[in-house]
């Protein structure tokens, strides 16, 4: 199947323009989500290939049965979660999701650089709104029926100043609280003007702190468990800021760290090059990702639950992550260059993982 769509399927899609190819994606992957038939047939036919009893792992009191999962962005407003899981994730995180529905920055915002196996993307978290994703999800995908772990990815909105970025966090919370089995909050996106400020001490400390006050009163008053949390961190800052974003994360009772978001920092291979603004995914930003984890795993430890997104190209650049740290892999690039069989072929073949 990976062969036939490299050298069938994709050449098709690639005509078209990036985000048209994955808008036209998703109406169909949303359609087909919809059919319980579909999903049982397509996991016959394919999510059997992600099933290996060396390869599931346990983290954050919940089980994986692999450790390849979906990242956020591919599925912003949880329409085909179904299909995902049926594909052979492991694990499925959809958004990033606002609280109000917005459409993110101007077109063109989505391009592919194929010789680079790499994308540029500024979309700028362009989706239909919390309250919509969570009723996509409660109606096709409610955790009754799932067999891997839906994480939702939650965001500030683009009109909400910097200052206020908090109320924007805990009305996400609050929305996906029952219908998420984690949670992850999203301040590393480069394509929101000033989030990426929210990773500086000053407005990390009380934002993190005022979430997990909210988060534990929410469990008290209601006597409902909450669902573990993680943070998604950007590879473009120095270590140094690193170690205290990842102090914070532990001070205040995270229960791990996505590491890393897309990159604005050009690789050497693209250097004179006239390549647009936005956040870089996939090959060339590989090593940058797993020298971040590698730093985080030796600073904690090894304590911390690291979940490696960033660059997974191949089995080995999956494998380097694993080894320096990551207990979790989260894939997007590789998905539009290699398939939809990919996450299951991957999922199979890597090894047994440590558990938290």
């Amino acid at each position: 199947m990976i062969p036939i769509y490299q050298k069938l399927l994709r050449p098709i899609l690639f005509k078209l323009d990036a985000e048209i190819a994955h808008e036209q994606s998703v109406r169909i992957l949303s359609l087909l989500s919809k059919s319980m038939l579909v999903r049982r047939t397509l996991h016959s036919l394919v999510g059997f290939h992600s099933q290996n009893k060396n390869s599931s792992v346990d983290c954050m009191g919940l089980h994986f049965r692999n450790r390849i999962g979906q990242a956020a962005g591919l599925d912003k407003n949880g329409l085909f979660p179904g299909i995902s899981e049926a594909l052979g994730f492991g694990h499925v995180e959809v958004g990033t999701v606002t609280p109000i529905a917005q459409e993110g920055n101007e077109k063109p915002r989505l391009f592919r650089f194929p010789n680079s196996s790499a994308l540029i993307n500024r979309m700028g978290f362009n989706n239909y709104g919390v309250y919509s994703l969570v009723k996509n999800i409660e109606k096709y995908y409610p955790k009754k029926i799932r067999k891997v772990p839906l994480g939702i990815n939650i965001g500030k909105g683009k009109a909400t100043p910097i200052e206020n970025a908090l109320e924007d966090y805990i009305e996400g919370y609050k929305a996906v609280a029952t219908t998420a089995d984690y949670i992850t909050i999203n301040i590393s996106s480069p394509n929101t003007p000033n989030l990426r400020m929210l990773q500086d001490v000053s407005y990390l400390e009380p934002l993190l702190k005022g979430f997990m006050e909210v988060r534990k009163f929410r469990s008290e008053e209601s006597g409902l468990s909450n669902p573990p949390c993680l943070v998604k961190i950007s590879p473009d800052e120095p270590l140094a800021l690193v170690d205290n974003i990842v102090g914070l994360i532990l001070d205040n009772g995270f229960d791990g760290v996505i590491a890393c978001n897309t990159s604005v920092e050009s690789p050497k291979e693209w250097q004179g090059k006239s390549i647009p603004k936005g956040g870089i995914s996939g090959r060339p930003i590989e090593k940058k990702s797993t020298e971040i984890i590698r730093f985080i795993n030796k600073l904690t430890n090894g304590k911390l639950l690291i979940i490696g997104s960033g660059g997974i190209h191949d089995l080995e650049s999956a494998q380097r992550k694993l080894d320096v740290g990551a207990s979790l892999l989260q894939i997007y690039s590789s998905m539009v260059y290699r398939g939809p069989l990919w996450p299951s072929m991957l999922g199979k073949r890597i090894p047994l993982a440590k558990g938290w």
